[in-house]
């Protein structure tokens, strides 16, 4: 892929994947210098900026989420600007964030898409647990599930969008596990097809996995 070309980059997976923890291990060396948007954290500050400000409890979460999507379009039209590299870590369950892959495609933009994921919904659960209990966010079980099937769903259906996808297994450290190019698979480890999620939750890329492995 070539990098001189303005690109967004899309870090992906399912809550408790371990996006924010191991990003810089999924950047390529041209993005080094390339910080990434992180929902989850502008969310958080911005829910410290209006905690104690007369804002009602159950107002924070939708006025921090609006303030968050406010500056995330503020960064992106910034970037396309001035041809800028954009690492973007988000779900793809939310179909406003696919309107955003637009906006940056129609500008010129090359995209790729590395996605993190666990084996199953319930390793996602308990990392999200265990995070709460170190102080990190919290996440309804119901929205995790939904995020899980929805994301690999999405996947499975527009991955032809993209230019690069790579998968990673997030059960310790990622691990690239297929490299798809120009809908191509470029790469596959030999225990690719032995991950659920690729097997029946990305079923066209299993099958392009296939027939890489077996020529």
């Amino acid at each position: 892929m070539d990098y001189f070309k303005p690109t967004l980059l899309i870090i992906s997976g399912p809550n408790g994947a371990g996006k924010s923890t191991h990003i810089r291990m999924m950047l390529p060396p041209d993005f080094d210098h390339v910080v990434s948007f992180d929902r989850d954290k502008a969310r958080t500050e911005f829910a410290k900026q209006l905690t104690g400000h007369e804002v009602n409890t159950k107002d924070i979460l939708l006025k921090t989420t609006r303030m968050m999507e406010d500056l995330l379009v503020s960064e992106m039209k910034k970037a396309i600007r001035s041809r800028s590299h954009f690492v973007l870590e988000t779900p793809l369950s939310h179909p406003d964030y696919w309107g955003y892959i637009d906006l940056f495609e129609t500008n010129g933009y090359q995209v790729q898409l590395n996605y993190l994921c666990l084996d199953t919904i319930g390793d996602c659960k308990s990392r999200v647990a265990r995070r709460v209990l170190q102080g990190g966010h919290h996440v309804e079980p119901n929205t995790i599930r939904g995020v899980y099937e929805k994301n690999l769903e999405h996947v499975n259906e527009y991955f032809r969008t993209f230019t690069v996808v790579e998968l990673y297994d997030g059960m310790k450290v990622p691990t690239l596990l297929v490299r798809i190019e120009n809908n191509k698979v470029t790469d596959a480890v030999d225990d690719a097809l032995k991950k659920q999620w690729i097997k029946r939750g990305l079923p066209s890329i299993a099958q392009m996995v296939k027939t890489y492995k077996e020529q």
